[in-house]
């Protein structure tokens, strides 16, 4: 059900959405949800937060979010002493940061060494957006976001 709702609010490709159950118990199970944008659109996170709002307002489900991972294509900027990135095709941008996992930190260092006519694919977490509904959904969200980068790839020098 989450994955037809998903490919139809969003510019999603159906046949990309995965839900992958990671246990099998008689209670909640803890799986992952994943998809991505068809091919030049972005999904609007604000507008999976509200999608997410609208189907979790009672508090007693005791289920919740673990993380949101994000991928996004751009340029990595300075700005204000904060590391940017400016998703390419869009006015979105997400402040970059270290992860809190040494594997993790490595990939930030190279990150702040590439030149900004890199064009690069950045993987990470959204920052705090992790709890129980509607506790997670409820909190103001941060702009631009956060991502806790984990992952990084170097696509083309302009």
């Amino acid at each position: 059900m989450a994955c037809d709702a998903t490919a139809r609010l969003y510019d999603v490709d159906e046949d990309s959405v995965v839900f992958q159950k990671l246990q099998k118990t008689d209670k909640y199970d803890q799986g992952v949800v994943t998809f991505r944008a068809r091919k030049g659109k972005l999904i609007d996170l604000d507008k999976l937060h509200e999608s997410i709002w609208a189907t979790r307002l009672s508090g007693g489900t005791r289920s919740g979010l673990i993380s949101l991972e994000v991928s996004a294509v751009g340029q990595v900027v300075t700005s204000e002493g904060k590391t940017v990135l400016k998703v390419a095709g869009s006015d979105t941008e997400f402040v970059l940061d270290r992860h809190s996992d040494l594997k993790h930190k490595v990939v930030f260092g190279e990150l702040q060494k590439l030149s900004s006519k890199a064009v690069v694919k950045v993987a990470g977490l959204i920052d705090n957006y992790q709890g129980r509904w509607p506790g997670v959904l409820s909190r103001k969200l941060q702009k631009p976001r956060r991502i806790l980068v984990t992952d990084l790839g170097t696509l083309e020098i302009q």
